[in-house]
């Protein structure tokens, strides 16, 4: 039997970095990250949904959307054990067969899905079927999961759009611990060349400098482009003036990708 290696890296206070089997990187901190608990609940529905598409496909189904959901109970006292998984499948599109979809289900969790037969042993499982004739859009409040292209994007391109999720959060440790210790940032200010920061210790004060003297700042991604180890991202930033005045300018980040991390962040501005 091969050998599958994920791992977590500590970064500082609680920021933690994870790496699945192919180096997709995962930053575990609140609020900007995932809990270390929903990732229990998050593999069973997520390796789940992995297989149900994957059959339903194979049944020539018409499969508009599937949106699955875990409700968890846990022990009130440490080490707050998961004692009870309920999924429920919900499961969009025209003329949908309820047998074959259930059978798809039992298939999956009696048969293909790892972590549910893992945890099963241990935890109680339960699941139920919901079916929607036609396309079942989101509704108000819903976190919307968008299914696996065909192609999976390049582990860079995920990188990059968590790094700025992590700057519209504010949150100077997470962006941190997505960059190397030896990483080089260059900022499109003073022109024509910019400043030029190399190492955490600098970069991170610029960053924390930053948040400190800045209002309301906001990257808006246009689009990110991947090629080898090389990241591409077009992006106009948004800010709030003293006069209260919003203004915004468009401009182009170059990223190189290390071991899972961001090495350089080169920053150019139009105009």
């Amino acid at each position: 039997m091969p050998v599958e290696k994920v791992e977590v890296e500590w970064v500082r206070d609680q920021v933690f970095l994870m790496a699945d089997r192919f180096g997709f990187p995962i930053v575990m901190t609140q609020p900007s990250g995932v809990n270390g608990a929903d990732l229990l609940p998050l593999s069973v529905i997520g390796c789940a949904a992995w297989d149900i598409v994957s059959i339903v496909s194979k049944q020539r189904q018409a499969l508009a959307g599937l949106r699955v959901t875990a409700e968890s109970v846990r022990e009130d006292a440490a080490p707050w054990r998961f004692q009870k998984i309920h999924i429920v499948y919900r499961f969009s599109g025209h003329h949908l067969d309820p047998q074959k979809l259930a059978h798809a289900v039992q298939l999956t969790e009696e048969k293909y899905c790892s972590t549910y037969a893992t945890l099963r042993r241990a935890v109680e499982l339960s699941s139920e079927l919901q079916i929607v004739e036609g396309e079942d859009g989101p509704h108000p409040g819903d976190r919307v999961a968008v299914m696996p292209a065909p192609s999976t994007p390049a582990p860079g391109v995920r990188l990059v759009e968590q790094f700025n999720e992590a700057l519209n959060a504010r949150d100077v440790d997470a962006m941190m611990a997505l960059m190397t210790e030896d990483c080089v940032f260059e900022n499109t200010s003073p022109a024509p060349d910019g400043v030029r920061y190399e190492g955490q210790e600098a970069v991170r004060a610029f960053w924390v400098d930053f948040f400190r003297t800045s209002r309301q700042p906001r990257i808006e991604i246009e689009e990110v482009l991947a090629a080898g180890d090389r990241c591409v991202m077009r992006w106009i930033y948004h800010w709030v003036d003293d006069q209260g005045h919003p203004g915004h300018v468009r401009g182009v980040d170059i990223y190189t990708i290390r071991a899972g991390r961001i090495a350089e962040k080169l920053s150019y501005v139009k105009g």
